[in-house]
């Protein structure tokens, strides 16, 4: 649809009609589609829009590639101070 946006790290399911705006990490679907789940906590989430690691040269991504695949997100520098060394919580 026109005017639509998609944020960051949507998913949108397969043959799914997107109709309004879909939150960066949601997951939607169906026809029209709706909200299943988000993929990580609001706190990864604005930790993860905040460091913004799509934007980052190849050579650090290919760097931190382990912490932004396990989300371990306290492994990718200043922006991400604050949060757990752990993996953080993916629903």
């Amino acid at each position: 649809m026109p005017g639509v946006r998609i944020g960051d790290g949507a998913v949108i399911g397969t043959r799914a009609v997107v109709t309004k705006d879909v939150a960066p990490y949601a997951v939607v679907g169906g026809v029209p589609a709706k909200l299943i789940k988000y993929r990580f906590d609001g706190r990864t989430v604005d930790t993860l829009l905040k460091i913004k690691w799509w934007d980052w040269p190849d050579e650090k991504v290919r760097e931190k590639i382990d912490a932004i695949r396990n989300a371990r997100l306290g492994e990718l520098g200043p922006l991400a101070e604050g949060a757990e060394q752990d993996n953080i919580c993916i629903k």
